[in-house]
């Protein structure tokens, strides 16, 4: 059993409950979040958003996707987590707080908890993530897995994780795992990790997970299942936008959808992409959406960015590396990085 008496941060933060859900915003952000799903990135390109599928079906969806012999994104950082998790585990102090950044499915970040449990280390462990219900399925896994890790869930947005977490003055560890932060165009990528970077304070640790590699076709094949599931999860999103808008503005048939790889040149990256299509002129007034016929929306980007890249956007973002570590499967890393 979790030891239910330790209520109180080092810094005097009364905690709830071992294992509750902290709501810092989560009842407001998806309405939020939605009103600007389909507008325009500053890159002037059509972009659906993640949030659209991070409803619990869209993470049950996820989850089993992740467990596809060809996706190796997971089960290799998986293995990396594993090999060294002793190693990461001496960046991190007794007292800290970790915030987990879109925790999403919980077998990445184990190996590393399990690591601090066998040490007997306190530590405070918070899952943030948009989804109440698979945040509460995650506790219940933690919470009888744990007596030292002491684990909560956060339920809301990156924005509102940015906000509750400044309340700390303790130590802390940031984890971004599976290519969470900087992937996305420098532009974007660079200033979304600044924010957590100018949330860190000296002492303070980020633990991120990015996958580095440019073999197309290994790439191209993580994102195909013989089942046709990635492509269900895909239009999953879409479908679930219509919920969230409140209007069918969505309709399967008028969108053709296909998938894109490409290096990119300047900065050099590999990039793979689902699009759909329009299949004719649609137009939403309510929400005012106009797309004409073979405009793009462009879904799911994952931007695969050499070492050096990574690296520059890690200075951009006043980040300096203190450490990092490769998986033995492929070129996912992780790195440990604290501020310049």
């Amino acid at each position: 059993m979790a030891k239910e008496n330790q209520k109180e941060l080092p810094n005097s933060t009364r905690l709830p409950e071992f294992g509750s859900i902290i709501d810092i915003g989560g009842t407001r952000c998806m309405p939020t979040i939605t009103e600007e799903l389909l507008l325009h990135e500053p890159a002037g390109r059509r972009v659906l958003s993640v949030v659209t599928l991070s409803d619990y079906h869209g993470l049950q969806l996820w989850s089993k996707l992740t467990h596809s012999p060809t996706y190796y994104q997971t089960s290799d950082e998986i293995l990396l987590l594993k090999k060294y998790a002793a190693e990461i585990s001496n960046f991190i102090v007794p007292g800290s707080v970790i915030v987990d950044i879109g925790s999403g499915g919980l077998r990445k970040v184990m190996p590393l908890l399990d690591e601090i449990e066998a040490r007997e280390m306190t530590i405070f462990y918070f899952a943030l993530d948009l989804c109440k219900e698979w945040l509460e399925e995650s506790l219940k896994a933690l919470t009888s897995r744990y007596t030292h890790v002491q684990c909560f869930a956060l339920w809301g947005s990156f924005t509102d994780g940015l906000e509750w977490i400044k309340q700390f003055t303790g130590p802390k560890v940031y984890l971004s795992l599976g290519s969470t932060l900087c992937n996305n165009i420098i532009p974007v990528a660079s200033k979304g990790l600044k924010l957590w970077a100018d949330s860190m304070a000296p002492g303070d640790v980020m633990l991120l997970g990015y996958d580095s590699n440019l073999n197309e076709e290994k790439v191209r094949e993580s994102y195909i299942t013989s089942d046709g599931e990635f492509d269900n999860f895909i239009r999953h999103g879409m479908e679930h936008s219509n919920s969230l808008l409140k209007r069918d503005w969505y309709k399967p048939e008028d969108w053709e959808l296909s998938r894109e790889a490409e290096f990119q040149i300047e900065p050099p990256a590999l990039v793979h992409r689902f699009v759909f299509r329009a299949q004719r002129d649609i137009k939403d007034e309510v929400l005012g959406l106009d797309f004409k016929q073979d405009e793009r929306i462009i879904c799911y980007e994952s931007f695969k960015y050499p070492t050096n890249i990574l690296r520059r956007q890690f200075s951009l973002a006043g980040l300096r590396e203190k450490a990092s570590w490769k998986s033995p499967a492929s070129d996912i890393y992780e790195f440990l990085l604290v501020r310049d």
